[in-house]
């Protein structure tokens, strides 16, 4: 599998699928550099991540899951990100 195809596919399953089953625990994207993506921006963002080179930053490793950051935001948007207990 191709570094475009497994990033595109965290995207979107990211985007139609925000939460983890079961406890709808909500889930965010770990880019290549660390930072952190929201499901918005994973949406928005198809043509930048199903592109990538692999180390342009729009590479998205895998998904994590927010118990308890608050402090936690989209590197792209600025948006919080939402944490299962607040």
């Amino acid at each position: 599998m191709t570094t475009q195809s497994r990033s595109l596919r965290f995207a979107d399953q990211l985007a139609t699928h925000p939460y983890e089953w079961p406890g709808g625990y909500p889930l965010y994207a770990i880019m290549d550099d660390g930072e952190p993506l929201c499901k918005c921006c994973a949406a928005n963002e198809r043509a930048q991540i199903g592109t990538t080179t692999g180390s342009d930053g729009w590479c998205i490793r895998g998904l994590d899951m927010n118990y308890e950051r608050r402090d936690l935001f989209c590197a792209h948007c600025s948006t919080q990100i939402e944490a299962a207990y607040t």
